[in-house]
């Protein structure tokens, strides 16, 4: 029997984007079948506040149709808090979770794809996580496919993977230790860096010395570190629409948008393992969009993360 699993959606300070995302999860395969917890974070000003009592009133609206808990915080504590803490409420009760922020708009089978993978690959520990995102590449993909790659837009994780992550990411003396440990050699610095396609190692310094608010390339060096894949679907479920000049993503960039056609889902691999096609296919579209002249040439200022 197929468990359903919680949705954690995440908001701010943009009503907007709230009403887009709650909209796109109304109109999902087996809506109704979830039980949803959303946290929204604190004001910083009155500006803020205003937004926030709007929040507030399309919560409510959305609670009269679906089941609903939701938890409005007096303080801010960031982005990295606010999701963080909201996972690690909602593990503490569930065996897994779907985790949305506000600036994603779904496809009507997301739910449907990211619940049954959950539910298929539940007590596979090769696999870290559901990805409901997948890069604007492999157009004629029919198979989902796994990858050594993370993704933070519309996502699903198991209790077991949780723990274990949120161990490693409050052990600074041990990130800063495997931050080092790829640093001093070529071959790691090298396959790190996604075959030297994209900086993740920069992002990381970065992370460390508090000069971006980010936990996803933490995520992706824990994923790294143990050896483990996500599941991506073969075509994209999800639309970011935070590249808007709102949020932490200070960017009109549609470089990551794949508008939705009428598709199926796609068939599961045979193996579980790293499919090579897909990999060599997003190392050349990072090389083109996300090195430093990929983002001069498309006007690329947000952090990827």
């Amino acid at each position: 029997m197929k468990i359903i699993f919680p949705i954690i959606i995440t908001l701010y300070n943009r009503p907007n984007h709230t009403k887009k995302i709650l909209d796109s999860v109304s109109k999902c395969i087996n809506s109704k079948n979830h039980k949803y917890y959303i946290f929204c974070d604190g004001p910083r000003n009155n500006k803020d506040l205003n937004k926030i009592k709007n929040i507030r009133i399309l919560v409510k609206e959305f609670s009269k149709s679906f089941n609903v808990k939701y938890f409005f915080k007096k303080k801010n504590i960031g982005l990295v808090k606010n999701i963080i803490n909201s996972i690690e409420f909602v593990m503490k009760k569930h065996k897994a979770a779907i985790i949305l922020e506000d600036d994603l708009i779904l496809h009507k089978e997301f739910l449907l794809f990211l619940n049954n993978s959950l539910n298929k690959y539940l007590n596979n520990k090769k696999i870290f996580q559901i990805s409901g995102y997948s890069y604007p590449v492999c157009k004629n993909k029919k198979k989902n496919y796994f990858l050594s790659l993370t993704s933070c837009w519309g996502w699903g994780i198991t209790k077991y993977q949780w723990i274990n992550f949120f161990k490693f990411f409050n052990n600074k003396i041990e990130i800063k230790k495997n931050y080092l440990d790829i640093l001093e050699s070529k071959n790691k610095k090298k396959l790190f860096n996604y075959y030297n396609s994209y900086n993740y190692l920069g992002m990381l310094k970065k992370s460390l010395i508090n000069d971006v608010n980010s936990w996803g390339v933490i995520f992706y060096l824990y994923l790294f570190l143990k050896k483990k894949l996500t599941y991506f679907p073969n075509k994209s479920l999800v639309i970011n629409n935070g590249f808007d000049g709102s949020g932490n993503h200070q960017s009109n960039n549609e470089l990551f948008k794949d508008k939705f056609t009428n598709r199926t889902l796609g068939r599961n691999p045979k193996k579980i393992a790293n499919c090579n096609i897909a990999r060599n296919e997003i190392i050349n579209f990072f090389s083109s969009n996300l090195s430093l002249y990929g983002k001069i040439k498309n006007k690329i200022y947000a952090k990827f993360f």
